[in-house]
């Protein structure tokens, strides 16, 4: 018997897209091409009702097709349409007892019967019979333990374990949809999940083998370990977090620290045994860090350094520790070891500016200027900011002045001038800046925030007024319309202006 997807039974019973049948809804196309014309003409009748929402005329005309063809091999499949007639009717009762349950009694080694199993808990599910429901979904199961609707009547219980807090049944699901399902097109995205589920409890309950086991049916080799220790590090961390667990929280953080160590390959010459012994020292380094072993973190990076040898790769992870565990002076010793002396000397250089250290940092950049010509204008950027970040306002505005990287220096030295109220050189970079389309709207807008700060009102006012007739749509037009409210009483139309 052939199945065609049933994906969309995700979107809930009965789905269909507009204008079209869902699969619970089509009949078998071999059925369909051996029809009479009589035969196919009436099921096209009542399906044209059906498609435009007109349920009762289509009730009938299915109850017709079934009067005058009862032996058609269409027949089981006009029952069950029938049937969907009454759901969207909302005689979800009747459905069941004379429309469903018909197709089984009648034509049980029917496509339409398989169909019909699964419909019925379905629709008791749909009604909240929960208790009808879950019996019935598992006679999908036992009857038609092939078919894919048995695998979404066990996505169906596993559902309603969820929703009721049924542990056991929940598992039961799990257990029944990563281990017994065949991993199908169509079911292995349950499978996939439920795996992942599963693993997850047992985590949670310190059961790191079963869980091992039930990725196991998903995934292998290094995928395996990663899986395993990205879905343990949360229940690890709530196991940690209650005394009364912690002790099977430091087992579980035990048995994950061994696995990944046991995985670390012996000839490492072998091809990717390289990336595969990063991989887990680092996942030993994780768990370390997460369960409080600071120590053992340093240990496990130096381990990883005396058994693949110095690489940028492998002293970077060393200086990201020091540099989390606050010993800068490290990890900046540790980046100057960098093969790639420019990626170096570009992490020390932000630490510095992450300490405020702005002559120290200023000193790196000039290195890398040295080290890497061709990033001169990045690195002079850089060293203008750190003049900012000194407060060094004059110097900041020298070296902006050597960034070819206009209009973007020019609004960096407008502001600084500002900021040493040197409002004459401000306004004048800031108009040389309107000659730019993209830039002119915060030109305008600046040069009256400017006036404002020197004083002169009625120029900012002008000036705030202009950006809103200028470039009434943009950003700008509308900070200085809300700025002209609130700071001088002025309000303004968007693409005009009108004092009030």
């Amino acid at each position: 018997m052939r199945f065609l997807s049933i994906l969309f039974l995700l979107a809930g019973f009965g789905g269909q897209a507009f204008g079209q049948l869902s699969d619970l809804e089509q009949i078998d196309v071999k059925t369909m091409a051996g029809l009479r014309d009589v035969e196919r003409y009436q099921l096209k009748i009542a399906e044209s009702h059906y498609l435009k929402g007109e349920h009762k005329i289509a009730l009938a005309e299915y109850e017709k097709f079934l009067t005058l063809y009862e032996s058609s091999a269409a027949a089981p499949y006009a029952q069950l349409m029938w049937s969907h007639c009454q759901v969207k009717l909302k005689k979800l009762n009747t459905a069941i007892r004379d429309g469903f349950q018909s197709v089984i009694d009648y034509w049980p080694d029917s496509r339409e019967a398989v169909l019909a199993s699964y419909l019925i808990a379905d629709t008791y599910n749909a009604m909240g019979e929960v208790e009808k429901a879950e019996p019935a979904y598992l006679r999908t199961i036992n009857d038609h333990p092939d078919e894919q609707l048995a695998v979404l009547a066990r996505v169906r219980l596993l559902e309603i374990a969820r929703t009721r807090g049924d542990a056991s049944k929940r598992l039961a699901m799990l257990r029944d949809l990563a281990f017994k399902v065949k991993r199908t097109e169509v079911a292995n995205g349950h499978a996939v999940n439920a795996s992942r589920e599963l693993a997850s409890i047992l985590l949670g309950e310190g059961k790191l083998a079963e869980a091992r086991e039930a990725l196991a049916t998903t995934y292998e080799g290094g995928q395996l370990l990663a899986e395993i220790h990205n879905l343990a590090l949360d229940p690890i961390q709530r196991l940690f977090a209650d005394e009364k667990t912690r002790e099977t929280g430091q087992a579980l953080a035990d048995a994950l620290l061994k696995l990944h160590d046991d995985a670390i390959p012996v000839d490492l010459t072998a091809e990717g045994a390289r990336d595969q012994a990063i991989a887990c020292l680092d996942r030993i380094a994780d768990l370390q860090g997460r369960t409080g072993k600071a120590a053992e973190v340093l240990a496990t990076y130096q381990r990883m350094l005396k058994l693949l040898g110095e690489d940028d790769g492998i002293l970077g992870r060393l200086a990201r520790w020091h540099r989390n565990n606050n010993q800068r002076d490290q990890a900046r010793e540790i980046y100057r070891r960098f093969e790639n002396q420019v990626a170096g000397l570009g992490e020390i250089a932000g630490m510095f500016r992450e300490e405020s250290l702005w002559q120290e940092a200023i000193e790196t950049y000039r290195e890398l200027i040295d080290a890497n010509p061709g990033g001169v204008n990045d690195y002079l950027w850089a060293i203008a900011e750190c003049h900012e970040g000194a407060g060094d306002l004059k110097s900041a505005i020298r070296t902006y002045r050597q960034v070819d990287r206009f209009p973007a220096t020019y609004f960096r030295m407008a502001s600084c001038h500002r900021r040493l109220k040197e409002y004459k050189e401000a306004l004048t970079l800031y108009r040389q800046c309107k000659t730019n389309p993209d830039a002119a709207p915060d030109a305008f807008l600046q040069i009256g925030y400017t006036y404002e700060e020197a004083g002169e009102k009625e120029n900012a006012i002008k000036s705030l007024q202009l950006t809103c007739k200028t470039y009434p749509t943009s950003g700008q037009a509308s900070q200085a319309h809300a700025h002209l409210q609130t700071k001088y009483n002025i309000s303004v139309t968007l693409g005009g202006a009108k004092e009030e």
